[in-house]
């Protein structure tokens, strides 16, 4: 008795509060197809020659451009990069003076070609993580709208130098995530009213020197302990934490693949977030995050969460079996008391 009164305690407070208040295998920026990041590991001493691929989708004109090594923070907390303008400095894990290309290529219409580029990384290099973005820019009469300066026109290149390095990931936020329209912003809830809740997040610190990418999972349960949802991959995507960056990542609790068309006319193969079957009620979700690399230590991040699915045909009928509970014991109230009021008469 005791345990239903207290649940039902609990159901009141909730319900009084409740009443107060895509990717594909090439980046693309219309005629420029092009490599959209390249992964090295290389010791200190080491080299790598290799190829980026370009090709120009336009079948009636050449594409001229200019190829430069740009270094690049974190736009936000979703992994856009920023592009450094002021290129008289190095960030502290620059590219820029290891990396040789062509300074320009022309690629004919329709064609493609397959670019050098060497990687040599210097012999007193440390541990850690190395990275810069390789910018296209369109030259002559063709650099019109066709080739953009954003996060579809480069390509980011990550060079990893094996070693003692700092790995420090610290923990920020785990939660149920309420995306906005657009799918790249929004923010954690712990009650969902109208819609069940479908991708769950979490925001991590990197404080070391090694781009991480976690490997992460999560478990959902509902109010008696029972698994209702597993996200076994929860970086789908292989998304990295930069170096000093504070990143966001959402992993979909229900995914779905499905065929998306993109500006270029091409299906591709991309995943969304379907819709859940979560039953009213209070649900915890677990978060385990893995990383370490680089020879290092292998560490572990947990975290815990809680939210509420309460749609509002169900509010409505607490609040209504509340009412009816409240009436009878009214009723009850003023019976026993007009029962007693003539007994007393009686005497």
């Amino acid at each position: 008795m005791k345990n239903i009164l207290r649940s039902l305690a609990v159901l009141m407070l909730v319900v009084a509060t409740l009443l107060g208040q895509l990717g594909s295998v090439f980046a693309q920026s219309n005629s420029l197809v092009i490599s959209p990041r390249k992964d090295y590991t290389l010791r200190p001493g080491e080299s790598v020659s290799d190829t980026l691929g370009i090709a120009n989708r336009d079948p009636s004109s050449p594409l001229r451009l200019k190829l430069s090594v740009v270094d690049f923070t974190s736009e936000d907390e979703t992994g856009a990069p920023d592009l450094l303008e002021d290129t008289s400095e190095r960030t502290a894990w620059s590219l820029r003076d290891y990396i040789t290309l062509p300074e320009q290529v022309e690629i004919g219409p329709g064609g493609s070609a397959q670019v050098p580029i060497t990687i040599e990384i210097p012999a007193d290099a440390g541990a850690g993580s190395y990275y810069s973005a390789i910018e296209y820019a369109a030259l002559g009469e063709e650099a019109d709208d066709r080739v953009n300066i954003s996060a579809s026109s480069i390509t980011l290149v990550f060079v990893n130098v094996p070693g003692q390095a700092k790995q420090q990931l610290t923990f920020e936020q785990f939660g149920a995530f309420r995306t906005d329209d657009g799918g790249g912003t929004g923010s954690f809830a712990g009650l969902f009213f109208n819609s069940r809740p479908k991708v769950m997040a979490y925001r991590l610190t990197n404080e070391g020197n090694v781009a991480e990418n976690p490997n992460t999972s999560i478990i959902i349960r509902n109010f008696t302990g029972s698994e209702v949802y597993t996200i076994a991959d929860a970086n789908p995507k292989n998304q990295i934490a930069l170096r000093g960056q504070t990143r966001r990542f959402d992993a979909c609790i229900a995914p779905e693949s499905v065929k998306q068309t993109i500006a270029t006319g091409d299906e591709v193969d991309t995943v969304v977030c379907g819709e859940t079957n979560f039953a009213p009620g209070r649900y915890t979700a677990e978060l385990s995050v893995v990383y370490g690399e680089n020879g290092n230590e292998t560490r572990e991040i947990t975290a815990k969460a809680t939210f509420w699915y309460l749609p509002w045909w169900f509010v409505g009928l607490v609040v209504l079996g509340i009412s009816i509970i409240a009436g009878g014991v009214v009723y009850i109230v003023k019976r026993v008391q007009e029962y007693r009021g003539r007994k007393t008469r009686r005497f």
